[in-house]
């Protein structure tokens, strides 16, 4: 039986809008929508919005606050992260920080050092919609004019 080779590159199966190559350093903070994916560097906070995926490959290293709907880990993270959709952490994936996720798979040899807090949308909704018809403790009760 032969055996199927990896491929050294992650992919999420679909199309990468912006590469960050293995040679590459950079610094600041980074907002995007579609695909992006990082094989060098990255110091500062990522943010997507939408479906964006951030794929982290095995060369690459991210120092910063991570905040994407899905996320493909097979590098590493110092930092917090908050996955709103689905997170993937490979075989090769290190994440050191707390991790928000709505769907987790972590592989054999994969790691995460930190808090996993599991986001619960139907919780989170229910607890807004109670807290938004509790009057406010700051809000005094509306006084009616007393007759003399």
């Amino acid at each position: 039986m032969m055996k199927r080779k990896k491929s050294p590159a992650p992919s999420a199966g679909a199309h990468i809008d912006t590469l960050i190559g293995a040679h590459a350093r950079f610094k600041g903070e980074l907002e995007f929508e579609g695909a992006v994916r990082i094989d060098g560097v990255f110091e500062g906070d990522i943010r997507a919005s939408n479906d964006g995926t951030l794929i982290v490959s095995e060369t690459a290293r991210i120092e910063g606050e991570v905040d994407v709907p899905n996320l493909l880990l097979h590098g590493a993270i110092q930092g917090n992260v908050r996955a709103s959709k689905t997170l993937t952490i490979g075989p090769t994936g290190r994440l050191n920080g707390d991790v928000e996720y709505a769907a987790f798979s972590l592989a054999e040899g994969g790691a995460v050092n930190g808090r996993c807090i599991r986001i619960d949308e139907k919780a989170q909704a229910r607890q807004h919609a109670a807290q938004s018809t509790r009057p406010s403790a700051a809000t005094p009760p509306k006084q009616t004019p007393q007759s003399a």
